[in-house]
C-alpha cells in the first residue's frame, strides 16, 4: 500500500499511522485496505450525487463524505470480508450465505465513496454478488453483501415404494437395475454440481421378501428413480408374457411311438437312438442360432427329446409339436424299413423252408421208389 499517493489526503496523525502501517506489514502480501475521512468541504461545495438506489440505503453526510483507499491482492469473496472485518472494526458486516468460492481479481481504489466499493465488488464478480451499505455513524457502517441468485436449498426428503416382481426374479436383473440407478443418480449430481446447485442424494433400497423398491431422496431424484424401475420392470414383464404367449402356442407334448421291428433288432434300436440324438442336437442348434440372430430368447423354435423304452417296444417323445413330429418320421420311417426287411427276411425264410419241404419230399418219394423196386425183384 502506497501511503504517499498524492491522490490519497489523510488526516491522521503520525502516532496514529504507526499501528496502521504495523498492521499493514505484519499481513506482508495479504489484502488490505484502509478508510479514511476527508476534510471538511466548504460550505458552499456542490453536493455529491446521490448514490444509486438500493446502494446506500440510508445516505447519511458522514457516509457520503466518507472516503476510502482500498488496494485487495485477489483471492475470493471469503477472504475478502474476512479483510473487510479485520480492517474496519466499528463498522457491521451482514455476509449471506456464500456457498462456494467466488473468485475477486485484485484491485485498488483510492479516495472514494462506500458506495463505489460495492460497485466494483459486482463488477469483478459480474454480477454474481451485490453490495449494499448504510450509513450508520457514529456506530459505524453496515455492509449486506450476499449473492444475487442464491442457492435454493433442498427439497424436502420423499420416500416412495415401487412393486417390482420381475425384477426380483432373478439376482442378475436386481444387481443391473441397482447399478444402472447408481450411475444414473450420480450423472444427476454431477450436473447439478456442475450448475451450483445442491441436491439431496437418492437411494435405492431393494426389499426381496416383499419385492419391492423403496426409494429415498428428493422429489426429483425418487421421481426419477421409479421411471427407471418400472420401465425395466415393464419391459421383463412383457419378456415373460411373451415367453407365455410362446408356450401356450406350442406347449409342449407326450408321445409314444410304436416300434417293435425296431426294438426286435439291437442293430437297429441302436441307429434309430443315434439318429434321435442327432434330432435333438440339430434341433438346439438351431435354438441357439435364432437367439443369436433375433436376439432374444421369446422366438419359438421346435425341440424335443426321447427316452427309449425296450420292454415295451415304444419311443417316448417328449417336445414341441414341431420337434415331436420331427423325430416321430424318424421313428415311423426307421419302424417301416425294419418291417420291410423282416417281411423279406420272412418271405426269404418261407421260400428256404417250402424249398426244404419240396426237397425232403422229393428224398422221400426217391427212397420209397427205390425200396418198391428192390421189393418187386
Amino acid at each position: 500500500m502506497n501511503t504517499k499517493n498524492p491522490m490519497h489526503t489523510s488526516t491522521h496523525t503520525p502516532a496514529r499511522r504507526a499501528p496502521i502501517l504495523a498492521a499493514a506489514a505484519s499481513l506482508l502480501l495479504a489484502p488490505c485496505l484502509f478508510a479514511q475521512t476527508s476534510a471538511p468541504e466548504a460550505k458552499d461545495a456542490p453536493v455529491a450525487a446521490a448514490p444509486a438506489p438500493g446502494r446506500i440505503l440510508n445516505p447519511a453526510a458522514q457516509l457520503a463524505d466518507q472516503r476510502y483507499s482500498i488496494k485487495f491482492d485477489g483471492g475470493d469473496i471469503q477472504l475478502f470480508s474476512k479483510v473487510l472485518r479485520e480492517k474496519f472494526p466499528k463498522d457491521n458486516f451482514v455476509f449471506d450465505e456464500i456457498p462456494q468460492p467466488v473468485p475477486l481479481p485484485a484491485f485498488e481504489l483510492r479516495n472514494v465513496r462506500a458506495a463505489e466499493i460495492g460497485r466494483t465488488v459486482e463488477f469483478l464478480t459480474r454480477g454474481e454478488y451485490k453490495v449494499e451499505i448504510a450509513g450508520n455513524e457514529p456506530e459505524g457502517n453496515i455492509w449486506r453483501i450476499g449473492p444475487v441468485n442464491k442457492p435454493t436449498m433442498p427439497a424436502a426428503t420423499k420416500m416412495r415404494s415401487v412393486p417390482a416382481p420381475s425384477l426380483f426374479s432373478s439376482e442378475e436383473s436386481l444387481a443391473e437395475i441397482r447399478k444402472a440407478a447408481e450411475e444414473l443418480e450420480m450423472m444427476r449430481l454431477e450436473m447439478a454440481s456442475r450448475d451450483g446447485r445442491r441436491l439431496r442424494e437418492t437411494r435405492l433400497k431393494p426389499l426381496k421378501s416383499e419385492k419391492i423398491f423403496v426409494i429415498i431422496g428428493d422429489e426429483d431424484g425418487v421421481t426419477g428413480l421409479q421411471s427407471l424401475i418400472n420401465a425395466a420392470e415393464q419391459r421383463l414383464a412383457n419378456e415373460v408374457a411373451a415367453k407365455v404367449a410362446a408356450y401356450t402356442a406350442d406347449a409342449p407334448k407326450v408321445r409314444a411311438v410304436l416300434a417293435p421291428h425296431v426294438f426286435a433288432d439291437e442293430v437297429r434300436r441302436k441307429q434309430v437312438i443315434a439318429s434321435l440324438r442327432d434330432v435333438e442336437n440339430t434341433l438346439k442348434e438351431i435354438h441357439g442360432l435364432t437367439k443369436k440372430v433375433s436376439g432374444s430368447e421369446n422366438v419359438p423354435v421346435p425341440w424335443a427329446d426321447s427316452q427309449p423304452h425296450p420292454e415295451q417296444k415304444i419311443f417316448v417323445l417328449r417336445g414341441t409339436e414341431a420337434g415331436i413330429a420331427g423325430m416321430e418320421s424318424v421313428i415311423k420311417a426307421a419302424e417301416q424299413l425294419a418291417a420291410e426287411e423282416d417281411a423279406l427276411r420272412r418271405a426269404d425264410r418261407m421260400k428256404y423252408e417250402a424249398l426244404q419241404a419240396e426237397e425232403k419230399a422229393a428224398l422221400k418219394a426217391a427212397e420209397k421208389a427205390a425200396k418198391e423196386g428192390k421189393s418187386e425183384q
